[in-house]
């Protein structure tokens, strides 16, 4: 055997060596899944077919192997194992510090967020933790006053309470806090080759958007995704209204 043929061959092991290793990591992972489900759920539930749906099929064509029939509770969290984890997810894992691996899919972030708030010591760290960007960006909209030595708990209880008092501001909020994180999702970011901005860039460009007569509650994410798409590829400065910029948000009213 020559040292080429021989490389091949150990190439050709390693390779089947790590396809078998992941097939193993999912089915544990799909383990898990029924173990959630089964806790979250009734002994009485009746059964549904899992062979139809699109979700379970492509975890079957990865390896798995999944029973004829689930309860909805199996269901959902089996399919949760190809659907990525949660902006809210994401951030209980990363505030305790745990691996980025760890949020990859919605069912195996959710299992070990259980296990973290199995401890109540980490019950009260989550509830006595600063306020999030989001929540200090909503005070300040609201009421122009940042959450200082505030806990998050007690920020969103005052971002509630200010809320109730301007109802149609805090819709726009709302409708602003959806843009925001729109633009800065991974997925989308990812298909437009755009680059997370900060909430001042974002008020540039939602600015920009309502300079063209577009009210609040009619922006969209594609149109300040436009704007984004535009100034970064272009590398200048924020693009002013122009011709070429109106006609494309026209198009996305």
């Amino acid at each position: 055997m020559t040292l080429l043929s021989t490389l091949f061959t150990l190439d050709q092991a390693e390779q089947k060596r790590k396809e078998l290793q992941a097939t193993i990591e999912l089915q544990q992972q799909v383990e898990i899944a029924f173990t959630l489900g089964r806790s979250s759920g009734s002994k009485s539930e009746a059964k549904i077919k899992s062979s139809s749906d699109k979700h379970l099929k492509s975890l079957v064509e990865m390896g798995a192997s999944i029973a004829d029939e689930l309860t909805d509770k199996e269901l959902f969290h089996l399919q949760g194992l190809t659907q990525p984890a949660t902006a809210r997810q994401v951030e209980i894992l990363k505030h305790f510090k745990m691996p980025r691996s760890l949020s990859g899919n919605k069912t195996m972030a959710n299992y070990y967020i259980r296990k973290i708030f199995s401890d109540a010591e980490n019950i009260k760290e989550w509830q006595k933790r600063p306020p999030t960007s989001r929540v200090m960006q909503g005070l300040l909209f609201m009421d122009g006053v940042l959450a200082r030595g505030m806990t998050q708990r007690e920020a969103q209880l005052k971002l509630k309470k200010t809320g109730a008092k301007d109802p149609a501001k805090f819709l726009e909020w709302k409708q602003i806090e959806y843009l925001f994180l729109g633009v800065n999702d991974q997925v989308t970011r990812q298909q437009n080759a755009t680059r997370k901005i900060t909430w001042k860039r974002f008020y540039h460009y939602y600015d920009e958007v309502l300079s063209y007569g577009v009210s609040s509650n009619e922006v969209t994410v594609e149109m300040v995704l436009s704007l984004i798409v535009s100034q970064q590829r272009s590398n200048l400065v924020l693009p002013s209204a122009s011709a070429s910029n109106m006609g494309a948000l026209s198009a996305s009213v």
